[in-house]
């Protein structure tokens, strides 16, 4: 990663209030198969499945894609991401600090870090600062009401400071770190840095280390070979057996296409009441695709498509092949999330009471979908993942 010497960084930011924002978000777990240690690759990936969708487009609601934040890092601006609470937690991957790194960002401001991920952060010439909830807050809401306010970081002092009120706090950070990232030293330049000390401490000690029978330890003995023009024979081949490596164990899942993880009720809802429905037909189409994709290869099964029940079996039914569809699509969804260990509760209950009995109360359906469209978002994060 780029070495650059700190000592005030004055910028925009780049507001990522998302608390408990893991390693696997940071960076996701298909791009650690890499061998390349290009920072732009990894800056690239930088929150990658929050900023695309499945089709690699931006998702427009995504703070880094939209107008005020999308610009990339540069001398004043954006270096300073504002992140939730807990940043950094969840795997211990370095990666996720190269891509921090590689996109750019300088410092990260957060009430509290994964502990690993914070030194992670400091090898990788990335500044964690550790302010109060009610200083981190008060970045947020400044930032909110004006994309451009800028806050100072004061490496020297260990000041952080939020210009548009003026209000500052002291940041901790240890003292060798600190020591390095002036000087734009990471631990090898360092030792190097200190090269003529340790030669000095080094001769120091010479005369009490033993030579030649000298000191407390009996002499070596001088072991004389004859020069000779002739080859040295080659020793016989150790015969080892070869290993055999099956492509599943040395190469890693990585998804042909990427399933969506970012379906929400208000545009599900919204779309469908402006499209007459149609909206509603096709993400529910998408599903019954999507779920075949998760777990066909583990449960045998093949969920109906939507369209064919929407079409056909649903009205020559009088409205069964309905019930019947949504209450296996949601028990095979929950069985699934229970295979994946994700701890959603969801299943063919909560299509009863939410959707069938709470249709008499008129909204209650709605925490229904809410619950569909929450739980194939979290399968499909782990099978972009796992496969």
């Amino acid at each position: 990663m780029a070495k650059e010497k700190f000592d005030i960084i004055q910028s925009t930011c780049i507001p990522i209030q998302i608390d408990n924002c893991n390693t696997d978000l940071i960076i996701p777990a298909r791009y650690l198969a890499s061998t390349t240690r290009d920072p732009k690759f990894f800056g690239d990936a930088f929150m990658h499945d929050l900023r695309f969708d499945a089709e690699g487009n931006p998702v427009a609601d995504f703070v880094m894609n939209q107008p005020e934040y999308a610009e990339a890092p540069r001398k004043g601006v954006h270096e300073i991401i504002v992140g939730g609470q807990n940043w950094g937690s969840g795997s211990s991957r370095e990666h996720a600090a190269w891509a921090i790194a590689g996109y750019g960002v300088r410092v990260v401001i957060s009430s509290s870090f994964a502990d690993i991920h914070r030194n992670n952060l400091l090898n990788c010439f990335v500044l964690p600062v550790i302010v109060s909830k009610e200083f981190q807050q008060e970045l947020f809401d400044s930032i909110a009401a004006n994309p451009q306010t800028e806050v100072k970081v004061d490496v020297p002092n260990q000041t952080v400071t939020n210009l548009a009120t003026g209000h500052s706090e002291h940041f901790d950070i240890n003292s060798y770190k600190k020591y390095c990232l002036m000087n734009a030293y990471d631990d090898i330049d360092f030792l190097l840095s200190n090269k003529e000390k340790i030669e000095a401490y080094e001769e120091t000690l010479s005369p009490a280390i033993p030579r030649n029978g000298e000191g407390d330890h009996p002499a070596e003995e001088t072991i004389y070979v004859e020069a000779t023009d002739a080859a040295p024979e080659p020793e016989p081949a150790e015969e080892v057996a070869p290993i055999e490596v099956t492509a599943k164990e040395s190469e890693p899942f990585v998804p042909k296409k990427l399933l969506p993880i970012n379906r929400g009720l208000a545009k599900f809802f919204f779309l469908s009441l402006i499209t007459f429905g149609i909206y509603g037909i096709v993400v529910l189409s998408r599903i019954s695709s999507e779920i075949n994709t998760v777990a066909t290869r583990y449960d045998g099964r093949k969920t109906t498509h939507y369209c064919w029940i929407f079409f056909l079996w649903g009205w020559l039914t009088c409205g069964i092949a309905y019930l019947v569809w949504f209450h296996c699509l949601s028990n095979r969804i929950g069985n699934e999330l229970m295979r994946r260990r994700i701890p959603y509760s969801f299943g063919s209950a909560d299509f009863w009471l939410w959707n069938v009995l709470g249709s008499s109360v008129g909204f209650l359906p709605l925490v229904y979908y809410h619950k569909l469209l929450s739980a194939m978002n979290q399968l499909n994060a782990d099978y972009n993942q796992k496969g």
